[in-house]
């Protein structure tokens, strides 16, 4: 099996495999059970900002806009076309017809209205994001819906994409207060959440109006099931208990899978990162020299190494390469490892080895692979190198810890982001726009970096483009915002008697109607 490279954006992932287990029952082949290690963390459109959410949600629902499968080409979705005002400030979108919800009612431009401005009021953890670009939207009848921006932007048809701009049905969720558990998760896509524990399965059934219908090979039911680790899930696709494995599976269970008779593996690319995430407004991380000193002091060839095996690839900006003006600014300035460098910053903010820099370093255990506590173990050493810093690790389980670091509670914490939508931008405005940055656990402000953002996003002018995003990632670098770590894939792993192909892309949307069955 040919691997990709996940620098490229937007993939098609497309696996074809012959012969049917005989000792399968028919019935049993239209259900597909997809085992991961991710955990939902909110199902409210208007609050969630995590990879498993918005998975489940864009197989669930449908945005103004959409991406065709396997690719980064923005085309329609629930509107059939949109106008921009001449200043760039005002999106109207034209709703097709023939969109509906599984109880058969119609899909009304107040819809959208609702999702959008209750993330704007109720300030979940996406309402950062929605702020950045949105001043106001109103429908002026069932078929329009028409946005009025805070800046410029020429992407917002690929910002219309994401979760919170995705309708929610009159009633569905209240008015005044998030709800990240409702009964149902229900939207006008191909699928509907008909019932789940969010300890142990999603089962999903169709849409019985879905404007867009399955083919013959699809699932009729698919069921996602959550594992403890990726060991567990590992053994449970080695076992036949699941068919396919997705998210995250780290390179130990990779390895030995790959040598498994009746298993395909696929590493999927996309731009998947991952990256420290210091609390600004929290000591001791609110004094730059403190973040400087870490940044010098990482050293991702060893994390690359001895912990991934050469699986992933050092990052030295939170813009991976493959996107415009994707550079290596942290290595550039920092050239870590670089203990002297780091010695000298700690004593000009007064820490010597007598008075050392103690913090505590957050982590999930589980999420991100059985690999993450080897990686934090490095850490810790590559920190207390010098005896001028000390450091304890902390664990929590990642329900709790999400919303935890993203509400400021950590010093310092790790996480992994996928771009809501492939351009340089979404991995830069998330992190270092003052309005964006806080749902981020970041509460990072800076008038040039705003500045430098906005005026790259509002440009469609890529060399202009390409400038505005350089110099954002040197003040990036000098500020250090958060500190990247490295660029990792993500792999799927199927069974070849039940699996005929699966459709991921762009990174890591995966199209559950798209499954083909043997």
């Amino acid at each position: 099996m040919r691997k990709l490279s996940y620098a490229l954006i937007g993939l098609l992932i497309v696996v074809l495999v012959v012969g049917c287990a005989p000792s399968q029952k028919a019935e049993d082949m239209k259900t597909v059970i997809i085992g991961t290690t991710d955990e939902i963390s909110s199902l409210d459109y208007s609050d969630a900002y995590a990879v498993h959410d918005w998975e489940l949600m864009r197989n669930c629902n449908i945005g103004l806009t959409n991406y065709k499968p396997g690719t980064a080409e923005i085309v329609e979705g629930v509107a059939d076309s949109w106008d921009i005002s001449d200043d760039g400030l005002t999106y109207t979108f034209h709703l097709a017809d023939g969109w509906k919800y599984p109880d058969g009612s119609a899909l009304k431009a107040e819809d959208f209205v609702t999702t959008v401005n209750r993330a704007l009021a109720l300030e979940g953890d996406i309402h950062g994001v929605v702020a950045t670009y949105v001043a106001s939207v109103e429908a002026p009848d069932d078929k329009t819906v028409v946005f009025h921006l805070v800046n410029p932007r020429g992407d917002f048809p690929q910002i219309v994409s994401m979760g919170p701009f995705m309708p929610t049905k009159a009633g569905a969720y209240p008015e005044d207060e998030l709800n990240r558990f409702p009964d149902k998760l229900v939207g006008v896509g191909a699928w509907q959440i008909t019932e789940y524990d969010p300890a142990e399965q999603v089962v999903l059934e169709h849409n019985p109006n879905y404007k867009l219908g399955f083919s013959d090979t699809a699932p009729d039911r698919v069921i996602v099931r959550y594992f403890e680790d990726a060991t567990a899930m590992a053994l449970a696709i080695e076992n036949g208990e699941i068919d396919v494995a997705w998210r995250i599976l780290g390179p130990p269970e990779v390895q030995r899978l790959e040598e498994v008779d009746g298993l395909t593996v696929i590493n999927t690319g996309g731009g998947g990162i991952r990256y420290l995430v210091p609390n600004h407004a929290m000591a001791p991380f609110d004094d730059v020299n403190v973040r400087k000193a870490l940044a010098a002091l990482v050293d991702r060839d060893e994390i690359v190494d001895r912990v991934m095996k050469g699986t992933v690839d050092p990052l030295y900006s939170m813009v991976p390469p493959g996107f415009l003006a994707a550079n290596e600014e942290f290595l550039t300035m920092y050239n870590a490892p670089n203990i002297e460098l780091a010695e000298e910053l700690l004593t000009a903010s007064g820490y010597s080895a007598d008075e050392p820099l103690t913090f505590d370093l957050w982590y999930p255990p589980e999420h991100y692979g059985t690999h993450a506590a080897q990686i934090f173990q490095v850490l810790e050493e590559q920190f207390e190198a010098t005896p001028m810093i000390q450091v304890t690790l902390q664990t929590q389980e990642w329900g709790t810890y999400i919303h935890a670091l993203t509400d400021g509670e950590y010093p310092i914490g790790y996480l992994g982001w996928f771009f809501d939508y492939p351009d340089t931008s979404n991995y830069l405005d998330p992190f270092a726009d003052s309005v964006a940055s806080p749902s981020m656990g970041i509460s990072y402000a800076n008038d040039t970096m705003d500045q430098l953002l906005r005026d790259a996003g509002a440009s469609t002018d890529v060399a202009e483009r390409e400038q505005l995003y350089t110099d954002a990632q040197i003040l990036y670098a000098e500020d250090v915002v958060t500190i990247p770590l490295t660029m990792e894939p993500e792999h799927v792993v199927l069974i070849d008697a039940k699996v005929s192909s699966v459709t991921i892309g762009p990174a890591l949307v995966f199209n559950y109607e798209l499954i083909e069955l043997k």
